[in-house]
């Protein structure tokens, strides 16, 4: 077990200080990550596992475009770009805490996932978040490259200060009504040992006896090393539960937007006061709320929707007819808008047609020509596996850019419906003979499902807070039928052939 635990410990004074503090060993805190924005130091943070970073969310309220943010790892002397245990990795997606608020600094963390792993060895390793188990420590260690003094300048090597963790009471004592539960002290009630400018979202990791363990990250203070005026630092032990939810292993099938009501309710979808969904057939998405729902488009034109199921890879029907150099357009709400992402499509893979109506082979798998930019906006989805099942009691979603006939929509916003799957007997009784229970699933009458959901559309359904794409639309009707139920293609049925075209 290597988490939390340090190689080089060697603590010999270094001549740079950080307001009280000293330059650390070379590698001796292997979990410290830098941020930087635009390849400028920004930030600090801390590994917590080879794709996810934690770090403080007032890092990202005005510059949130991951495309310009990447973590280094690895790192001693900002002078230097060629360390040896250097490691760079490009940051895919930014998490801030839903509940952060810039004014108060209440809920001030991040998550970060990274676009490739981190390698792990000697200096380069993770933090395990302190458990809550005991009482923090009574000193801690802080470390950054943050400003040497307040109006001194930026540390080029990482530097280290040891602090005293203060009691809720005498930090509420300091500041008054400014701190909060989710918020820990730590300084020297003289001052002199401080973190400060630039080590913001910096670990404040505390030794257990056997290892050390992220207790904190550095949020807001009064000045650098001020008497009377500790660093505040945001308490992580608080959020052990939301880290882990959103560190999901598969992390595939999360929708990272809010609803677009205030009060709690289903993700992309209109509440009601009490926090129940409202059960309104069709409702405009929240934008960005299904990251991903892609169009389809040829010559600027959407002809059917596809899903993201990869950073390579996007799922459609096969009658859609998707060429080679047609466009992927991700991250979309409102097809007329202009900040839109295009991929261009480089292969299509699809089962061969056997003659039959609906069709029971209508899938294609789309290899884009280059990855997506995945981040909040733009992120995969899971496919049902052979073991996972749904029923008419499970949460399912249709989504698409409906039709232009349809006078009471627009084809050029993203619409969505719930809809429940059926028994085999009721899709019987709607569609006799051309139903086959076998690769195709229905679900129960709705306007969306018969005329929203253009070609291609997906059927998601939750489980456990993840949504899984358990079919593909297979068979609409030229009117909104409220009789008929809906054909999609099961993708239970199809998993190995599509984890064998993407393997190979």
């Amino acid at each position: 077990e290597i988490a939390g635990v340090r190689t080089f410990t060697n603590v010999e004074e270094g001549e740079a200080r950080i307001v009280g503090g000293r330059e650390a060993w070379p590698h001796s805190w292997p979990w410290q990550v830098l941020l930087t924005f635009a390849n400028i130091p920004a930030c600090g943070g801390a590994i917590l596992d080879q794709y996810w970073i934690v770090s403080a969310a007032h890092c990202f309220r005005r510059y949130s475009q991951e495309s310009y943010w990447a973590a280094k790892v690895g790192k001693h002397d900002l002078t230097n770009d060629t360390e040896s245990c250097q490691q760079t990795a490009k940051v895919a997606k930014i998490i801030t805490h839903v509940n952060y608020n810039s004014v108060s600094k209440e809920n001030d963390i991040a998550l970060l996932k990274l676009q490739t792993p981190l390698t792990f060895d000697e200096c380069v390793r993770p933090i395990p978040v302190w458990s809550g188990d005991s009482a923090l420590v009574n000193k801690c260690t802080v470390t950054g490259w943050g400003f040497t003094s307040e109006s001194g300048p930026r540390a080029d090597r990482l530097q280290e200060a040891n602090v005293t963790i203060l009691d809720s009471n005498s930090c509420i004592k300091l500041y008054g009504g400014l701190i909060y539960s989710s918020m820990v002290c730590a300084g020297e009630m003289a001052g002199g040992v401080d973190a400060c400018q630039g080590d913001s979202g910096g670990p404040l990791s505390c030794f257990t006896g056997t290892r050390y363990e992220i207790a904190g990250l550095v949020s807001w203070g009064v000045g650098c090393a001020r008497a009377l005026k500790p660093g505040v630092y945001t308490r992580v032990t608080l959020y052990i539960q939301w880290i882990n939810s959103t560190m999901d292993v598969k992390n595939c099938g999360k929708a990272e937007v809010e609803p677009c009501k205030l009060d709690q309710g289903y993700v992309g979808f209109e509440s009601s006061a009490s926090g129940e969904m409202r059960l309104v057939n069709v409702t405009e998405a929240c934008p960005h709320s299904w990251p991903w729902q892609v169009s389809l488009q040829s010559e600027g034109t959407h002809y059917c929707s596809g899903t993201l199921i990869d950073e390579r890879w996007v799922l459609t029907a096969r009658h859609c007819r998707a060429e080679a150099g047609d466009m992927v357009v991700l991250g979309a709400h409102d097809l007329d808008s202009m900040e839109i992402q295009q991929v261009p499509i480089k292969e299509v893979y699809s089962q061969p047609y056997d003659g039959s109506f609906p069709p029971l082979h209508d899938l294609a798998l789309i290899y884009l020509s280059v990855p997506a930019p995945l981040g909040s906006s733009v992120n995969p989805a899971c496919i049902q596996d052979e073991d996972l099942t749904f029923n008419q009691s499970s949460f399912c979603v249709t989504t698409g850019w409906g039709y232009k006939r349809l006078s009471d929509l627009s084809p050029d916003i993203l619409y969505q419906a719930r809809v429940s799957p059926l028994p085999e007997q009721a899709c019987w009784s709607g569609w006799g003979q051309v139903f086959s229970s076998t690769v195709l699933l229905c679900t129960q009458p709705a306007a969306s499902s018969s005329c929203l959901g253009d070609a291609g559309a997906p059927l998601l359904c939750q489980k456990n807070g993840q949504y899984y794409l358990a079919g593909m639309m297979a068979l609409g009707l030229k009117r909104c039928d409220q009789k008929k139920p809906a054909i999609f293609t099961s993708l239970s049925s199809f998993q190995s052939w599509i984890m064998d075209i993407m393997e190979n």
